[in-house]
């Protein structure tokens, strides 16, 4: 019996330090989201509290952002048992529109997802004039023979929007705008730009253009490429 006893009481000890661990969790849940925002409001920010509800000392040994537009440091690293820490998060918005989803990764010596908790921000990003994609891209360039790269200009508001005041550079490239051009409301209109290169190089070139918009007086849209030997006429040796 006493053996019996014995064996009974290591059992419950075993079973309550097996169970005896730490647990992290962030208070609001795993997804913070700003919901509709404009550009002006960058860089988004809030704050973000994690609970240890565990029973056994919670370490957080890294906090990773998804990429370098998001920031999120912690004011503490190691939390007691019913101890809060504060991550202070911060998001810059870049230059597109539309859903932007980002993540934060927390590891942590919590055994729950082998020590590893994602937070997600989420953003609705509302441009009045938005251009998509958001540089031009000149797929293929060679030597003496044109190439053409194409963004969108969209109004997303419901008034009409006026661009013009067209500067280009370098000045050798063609646009197919001219003028003073009128977007109506929820309409796009194409920016095609196109080139003829003289030599094998890296090619760079900008388009910079006035709105009647309040909130985007001006607008810039870069655009590269790499220009290659032409196919047909090749340089002797």
């Amino acid at each position: 019996m006493f053996k019996n006893l014995t064996i009974a009481i290591a059992v419950l000890l075993f079973t309550a330090t097996a169970y005896s661990q730490p647990k992290l969790d962030i208070i609001g849940g795993d997804t913070h989201d700003w919901g509709k925002v404009k550009p002006k409001d960058s860089p988004l920010t809030t704050k973000i509290k994690i609970v240890n509800t565990g029973d056994k000392k919670l370490i957080i040994n890294e906090v990773k952002p998804g990429c370098g537009c998001t920031t999120a440091p912690l004011d503490k690293k190691e939390l007691e048992q019913g101890d809060t820490a504060t991550m202070s998060v911060s998001l810059n918005l870049g230059a597109g529109g539309g859903a932007v989803t980002k993540s934060i990764s927390i590891m942590s010596n919590d055994p729950v997802g082998e020590g590893r908790r994602i937070l997600w921000l989420k953003a609705n990003v509302f441009r009045a004039v938005e251009v998509n994609p958001i540089s031009l891209y000149f797929n293929e360039m060679h030597v003496g023979t044109e190439a053409t790269a194409k963004v969108t200009i969209k109004n997303n508001t419901q008034e009409a929007v006026k661009i013009s005041d067209f500067v280009l550079s370098p000045e050798n490239i063609k646009i197919n705008l001219q003028g003073v051009v009128t977007i109506e409301p929820q309409a796009s209109k194409e920016l095609a730009v196109t080139v003829k290169p003289d030599k094998k190089d890296n090619f760079n070139c900008n388009i910079k253009f006035k709105t009647d918009n309040a909130e985007y007086p001006e607008i810039n849209v870069g655009g590269y490429g790499m220009v290659k030997e032409s196919p047909i006429f090749t340089p002797s040796k």
